[in-house]
């Protein structure tokens, strides 16, 4: 019996040695590149009664990260920046009762963002599995006014507001990972006058962000 339970021990250390070996550390500091898509929910009003309507502009995202970790057993904690420039663009025109027409656009957007993970394994892979949260700040251009061509009044302004995620990174060796991850952004609601158009009408524009992305990180 006693040979049986050492054989029963020994059985047991080798089935374990696998996951010791994917153990991974996940602390340090680490940054990478990403490229995603994102859609928005925008919605524009107008101050003199023009019907309201959704531009919803959607397109490419492509920038980088940077972060520090720390690792305490399997939780992982961490403080993240990101920084993004955009293709994503959408118009309207609405010519159900008063005509009107709208356009939006985002530039550049960033976030500084507080990261909480789990270390664990995806099948033979380490991963880390995050949620992360923090502030966001994006760049749009907004046009439009009552009329069928959104370029006939135009403003610029600076976003800002919450913004939560989800995401995995899996390594791949190296130091280095491939990271998916989908977040959501409030960025609130924008207001501006449309000149040259029409100066004087306001455009509040209330914008909500979904992004996918997939990118490389590097840990150092």
């Amino acid at each position: 019996m006693t040979n049986f339970k050492r054989v029963c021990a020994l059985g047991l250390a080798v089935s374990l040695i696998p996951c010791v070996a994917t153990a991974q550390d996940w602390s340090g500091v680490y940054g990478g590149l990403t490229l995603g898509y994102t859609f928005h929910d925008a919605k524009h009003r107008f101050s003199n009664g023009a019907p309201s309507d959704d531009s919803d502009p959607d397109g490419v995202l492509y920038g980088g990260f940077a972060g520090y970790a720390l690792q305490s057993g399997q939780m992982v904690y961490g403080i993240e920046v990101t920084a993004e420039g955009s293709s994503a663009s959408g118009s309207f025109t609405n010519l159900s009762g008063a005509t009107s027409g709208g356009k939006a656009e985002l530039n550049v957007q960033g976030a500084v963002r507080a990261i909480l993970g789990y270390a664990g394994n995806l099948g033979t892979y380490p991963a880390l599995f995050y949620g992360a949260a923090g502030w966001a700040v994006g760049d749009f251009d907004f046009r439009g006014g009552p009329s069928a061509t959104p370029a006939a009044g135009r403003y610029s302004d600076t976003l800002d507001g919450f913004t939560i995620g989800l995401g995995m990174d899996t390594r791949l060796g190296n130091n280095f990972s491939i990271r998916t991850e989908y977040t959501y952004t409030d960025y609130g609601k924008s207001s501006g006058n449309l000149a040259p158009g029409f100066p004087g009408v306001q455009m509040p524009v209330s914008v909500n962000q979904h992004a996918f992305r997939i990118g490389l990180r590097k840990d150092f």
